[in-house]
């Protein structure tokens, strides 16, 4: 009942922002009638098509790169996916999903495409939110931003096509590296990623210009809708799902925990000496108690001067249950076996400058449900 009375008022917040995104709308007169005289030009038109062609064949590119290569899934949206599972790990899986699918669009597209009216306060307004947007990517873009801005502002002030076409271009662009962060891997999934949001900035534009603000957000709201409702359902299905590794050392199960919870929070039992043990955080985190526990099998502190570890130990959070079948404990078989089952990846380097072996670690699970 709490769930439900939470997820009402959170509806009735959306409702009343929308309104007053309407009302918004209204006040800047950006509508049919104000545009259609204006901003009709052929070169508008081309612009929505190349940016529909970008979508289709970027999207065609990143499905078809995903089935011949299944090892990629973490590069398409590795660090994207982290974001979502520490939001869903705080506030829930459905909240998220209204906020990727209905208050992120709107959001956005105030930042990015709120210069559409073709008034130069809102073009203003646009150049500030989209500088703070780029902070994420360096100092630098900010001061980038505003610049080309500024200068399309003055340069193109007794022209609006060409003001309202150089602003398209500088925000699709943007858009295009505020979000780099949500790829990662080699170069080309990077390129053809931001190749696609650059598309889509395109088409965003040619509606915000063409129609209105709220033709631009439908669009997006449409983009990341389709998204967002199987990433809702997949959800559903990862938190009542369990993972187990079981050989002639050990039975290992993994279970993701998508939402906060103070009784499983305080399972971190893992010790040296006991056959069962549970433990609860990041499998990454969950692999480095094993290393210290085989180092020390091994004569081996961890202490930096001669073995160092650097954990990167990311989302989901997992409740673990782990039961050694053997003694000595093989430590270094969970492991192996933790690495073979994709749950993280352990990487060895040399620092040759402090004489120090350094790994490694990083959480890749990803428990979502694959195709097959």
């Amino acid at each position: 009942m709490d769930k439900l009375m939470r997820l009402l008022s959170l509806f009735v917040v959306l409702l009343r922002f929308l309104r007053l995104i309407y009302q918004i709308n209204l006040i800047m007169n950006i509508n049919e009638n104000h545009t259609a005289s204006a901003c009709k030009p052929r070169l508008f038109r081309w612009a929505l098509w190349w940016g529909l062609g970008v979508v289709v064949v970027c999207l065609a590119i990143l499905i078809g790169y995903s089935i011949a290569n299944p090892e990629s899934a973490d590069e398409l949206g590795g660090p994207l996916m982290n974001q979502i599972y520490a939001m869903i790990y705080q506030f829930g899986i459905w909240p998220i999903m209204l906020y990727i699918g209905l208050l992120g669009p709107i959001v956005e597209e105030l930042s990015f495409r709120l210069w559409g009216n073709g008034k130069p306060w809102t073009g203003i307004v646009s150049l500030v939110l989209m500088a703070l947007w780029s902070l994420n990517v360096g100092w630098w873009l900010p001061l980038l931003v505003v610049a080309c801005g500024v200068t399309i502002l003055m340069v193109f002030r007794d022209d609006k096509t060409k003001r309202l076409f150089a602003l398209m271009l500088l925000s699709s662009v943007i858009f295009a590296v505020a979000h780099l962060g949500n790829y990662e891997g080699n170069k080309f999934i990077v390129i053809v990623g931001v190749v696609h949001k650059l598309g889509f900035g395109l088409v965003a534009s040619y509606l915000v210009i063409n129609h209105n603000l709220l033709w631009s957000m439908g669009f997006h709201a449409l983009n990341n809708g389709i998204l967002a409702i199987p990433l809702g359902l997949a959800f559903g299905q990862v938190s009542s799902s369990a993972v187990t590794i079981e050989n002639g050392y050990f039975q290992l199960e993994v279970r993701p925990v998508l939402v906060h919870n103070d009784s499983i929070c305080e399972e971190n039992r893992f010790f040296f000496d006991t056959d069962t043990n549970y433990y609860f955080g990041s499998t990454a985190s969950f692999a480095e108690q094993a290393l210290y526990y085989e180092a020390g099998q091994k004569g081996i502190v961890p202490s930096g001067d001669t073995v160092k570890f650097v954990t990167e130990r990311g989302y989901p959070n997992c409740s673990f249950k782990l039961i050694y079948k053997t003694q000595p404990y093989n430590h270094h078989a969970l492991l192996v076996a933790m690495e073979n089952a994709r749950f993280i990846d352990i990487d060895t380097t040399y620092d040759s400058d402090n004489h120090t072996t350094v790994l490694n670690i990083k959480s890749t699970y990803d428990p979502l449900p694959k195709g097959d």
